[in-house]
């Protein structure tokens, strides 16, 4: 059905997606991390350890060290192979090349020593280092957070997303396991990225490399353990180490998934609740008992929309965007804001300017099809496609 403007509402009909031309995959049908966000919203990350996470040609990886990247064995990193680091590997803030290359003997995971320490290149690069202490049954539930780039199989690039999902199994011999519940997941060229967990001194650690994921990018993926693989990790890296930066943490600190995550001075903090929240007794947030007078926000914030929502001591603020002309709702600096709207209004679901398909992709930029060019018509697809070219 097709209103007076040209842009069509949903109906109940059985639609058929074309997919383009043979041997293309395309963009509009399968997002390269599907669902993810631009930043990370359940690790506290800072911004030096979100540069860590960079991208191989086809695959992902994580700077564990200051010259060690933990990725996929099944990559089939080389040496003289590149890594990037930065938002966007079609610009990114550096590249390294890999000068020794270590596969794990039976587990999916690569070390990858690089040319030059990361910290010699790009200062404010933090690695991020492995969980060392041995996971079991009591974190299951928890939340985990992955992050990737998200390359297709033809090689072309995305740019690096994050999703936070619950672990949900451990299954021998060596996999961790969360669950996108059919609503986000990793996809094809996340594989060898992390997947991050709050550990119990409060500082985030790589808990695993991708290994394989579900073929619908929208289920249960697979992370090969770093706890399982320290003893081999470190016979090449040395000892590793990390801890939460108290400076940017303080003693408010965040909620950290069911996890509350502080500084006491410069000791980090961290208690596992059934509850966290805003604790006006301790003006920070810890595990409560009593409601959340924030409904489960922290100072980070959340966008309902357009609109910017975060817990200002135990406060929740609101900022409509674009009742402010200011844009839509996005996060700066690892924090809920007002930003730029580069699609001027049109989100991701998108609409039909007669029978020209307009979205915006991943939050960043308008994309166009011309859907009569091909031979067919634009119209409402369902919820996750949005409108689109169909038969």
């Amino acid at each position: 059905m097709v209103d007076g403007g040209g842009t069509q509402t949903p109906d109940a009909r059985t639609t058929t997606i074309d997919a383009g031309p043979a041997g293309t995959c395309d963009e509009r049908l399968v997002p390269l991390v599907y669902n993810g966000t631009r930043e990370p919203t359940a690790m506290p990350l800072t911004p030096g350890q979100i540069l860590a996470i960079g991208s191989w040609d086809g695959c992902s990886g994580t700077f564990i060290t200051d010259e060690w990247v933990l990725t996929a064995r099944h990559c089939g990193i080389r040496v003289g192979g590149s890594f990037c680091v930065g938002a966007d590997p079609r610009n990114p803030n550096v590249c390294f090349t890999a000068a020794q290359v270590q596969n794990h003997p039976s587990q999916d995971m690569t070390l990858v020593r690089m040319d030059a320490a990361a910290s010699s290149r790009i200062a404010e690069l933090e690695p991020i280092a492995i969980n060392t202490t041995m996971l079991d049954d009591t974190w299951l539930g928890r939340t985990a957070e992955a992050a990737g780039y998200g390359q297709q199989e033809d090689g072309s690039s995305g740019e690096r997303e994050f999703t936070a999902e619950p672990i949900v199994a451990f299954e021998s011999p060596q996999f961790l396991v969360i669950d996108g519940m059919g609503e986000r997941g990793v996809c094809f060229g996340d594989s060898g990225g992390p997947v991050m967990i709050v550990a119990d001194d409060g500082s985030v650690r790589v808990a695993g490399d991708l290994s394989y994921g579900d073929p619908n990018c929208l289920g249960q993926d697979r992370y090969s353990r770093t706890d399982l693989a320290v003893e081999w990790i470190e016979s090449f890296t040395g000892p590793t180490n990390g801890s939460t930066d108290c400076a940017t943490l303080g003693s408010e600190g965040r909620c950290v998934g069911e996890t509350a995550v502080w500084c006491d001075g410069e000791t980090p903090r961290s208690e596992r609740c059934e509850t966290c929240g805003w604790d006006a007794a301790a003006e920070g947030y810890r595990c409560i008992t009593a409601a959340d007078p924030c409904e489960g926000l922290d100072e980070a914030g959340a966008c309902a929309g357009v609109v910017a929502r975060w817990c200002d001591r135990g406060v929740v603020r609101e900022r409509d965007c674009a009742a402010c002309d200011d844009g839509t709702c996005g996060r700066v600096d690892g924090r809920v804001g007002c930003v730029d709207d580069p699609c001027g209004g049109v989100d991701y679901l998108g609409r039909c300017d007669g029978d020209v398909a307009v979205w915006c992709h991943e939050g960043t930029m308008l994309r166009t099809r011309d859907c009569a060019a091909e031979g067919l018509r634009c119209e409402y697809v369902n919820d996750r496609v949005g409108y689109f070219c169909a038969r």
